[in-house]
This record gives structure tokens, C-alpha cells and sequence, in this order.
């Protein structure tokens, strides 16, 4: 039943994730991304992220699609807590306002090779302060990735990284599982009728 189904069941071990050294730059990082993705199974939904790690192969954070982008303009992370900006629902003249105001994206076209091989990895990573454990059940996941507002968290035991739950993971779960229970209301209807 899905309410008592543990994170463990359904996540992606570590193992089986694209990791990266937390020195290597962004454009090591996407070519990780990019060779995980062509080489993952078909019927596995695509990587979105890379899991950073240190000199010991611990998990220190994690890179995404959402941190590439964040991570091609800099100047944000100097400005405005960005996070904090992403939870308040700002307008669109005020967010253009902010882009001329700021010069951010300066250079306008932009370089993306040599601003991508300049950005390292441990400076757009996004630390591990958000977590779930591998034994909570997956609706107590999804109300913190609501809360938290992001696409996958990292999966612990104890201090340790273990895997790391997506919510693409989580809708195929969903699916599945509200599929079943309909084909089976649908089989009980027609056999009422």
C-alpha cells in the first residue's frame, strides 16, 4: 500500500547515480549528466543531477539542471539569497528590473564554454541540508519535497548517503499505484452492473 511504503523501496541507490568530485568544473558535470542519461536503461527515468562527493567518496551535495543555470550568472549568489527569493512570488517587471538593474548576464552572448569550464562544481552544488530518511514513508517524502519545493532529495541512513528519491520516482509510484486502484474500482463497477 503506498501511505506505508518506505523511501527505500522506490529510490535510486547511490551506486546506481552519476557522481562527481566536488573540484571537477561544470562542464565535467554536464558530461556526466549527459553520459548517465545515455546510458541508463530506457524504461528508467532520466537523470536530472549529479552527486557531488569529496576525496573520500562521501556525498557532500548534489548538481542539478536548476544549479547549471544559477550557476551561469554568479553575480546571483553575491546579490540575493536566491533561495529565499525563489519561495516569494515575485513579478515579471520586477524580476526584469533586477536583470537591467544588476547587469547580471553581462556579457550577452555569453561564452558558455569558458563560463561553464571556469565554474567548479563545489561552488553551484547544493549542500545536503535537506534530506529524508530511508525509512519514512513516502507520503511524509512528498510533503518535505512540497515544502522544500525541489525536484529529488538525498536519501539517508543515519549520517550516511544512501540513494537519493526523485519525484519523477514518486509520480511513477503515484501512477501505478492510483492506475491499479481504478482498474480494480472499474472491475468491481462492471461487475455490479
Amino acid at each position: 500500500m503506498f501511505t506505508t511504503k518506505k523511501v527505500k523501496e522506490i529510490m535510486v541507490p547511490i551506486e546506481k547515480y552519476p557522481t562527481i568530485h566536488k573540484d571537477a568544473t561544470m562542464v565535467e558535470a554536464i558530461l556526466k549528466l549527459h553520459e548517465a542519461v545515455k546510458t541508463a536503461p530506457p524504461e528508467f527515468p532520466p537523470f536530472r543531477a549529479v552527486l557531488v562527493v569529496d576525496e573520500d567518496g562521501k556525498v557532500i551535495g548534489k548538481v542539478g539542471h536548476f544549479a547549471f543555470l544559477k550557476g551561469l550568472e554568479p553575480k546571483y549568489k553575491n546579490l540575493f539569497d536566491v533561495d529565499k527569493l525563489s519561495r516569494v512570488n515575485l513579478s515579471s517587471k520586477f524580476i526584469e528590473t533586477l536583470f537591467e538593474k544588476f547587469s547580471l548576464w553581462h556579457e550577452i552572448p555569453m561564452d558558455l564554454c569558458s563560463v561553464a569550464s571556469s565554474i567548479k562544481v563545489l561552488d553551484i552544488k547544493q549542500p545536503i541540508e535537506e534530506s529524508v530518511d530511508e525509512d519514512e514513508t513516502l507520503p511524509m517524502a512528498i510533503h518535505k519535497i512540497i515544502m522544500w519545493q525541489c525536484l529529488s532529495v538525498l536519501v539517508k541512513r543515519g549520517n550516511e548517503v544512501v540513494g537519493i528519491l526523485r519525484t519523477s520516482d514518486l509520480i511513477n509510484e503515484i501512477e501505478n499505484c492510483i492506475l491499479k486502484e481504478c482498474v480494480k474500482l472499474d472491475k468491481n463497477k462492471e461487475t455490479y452492473e
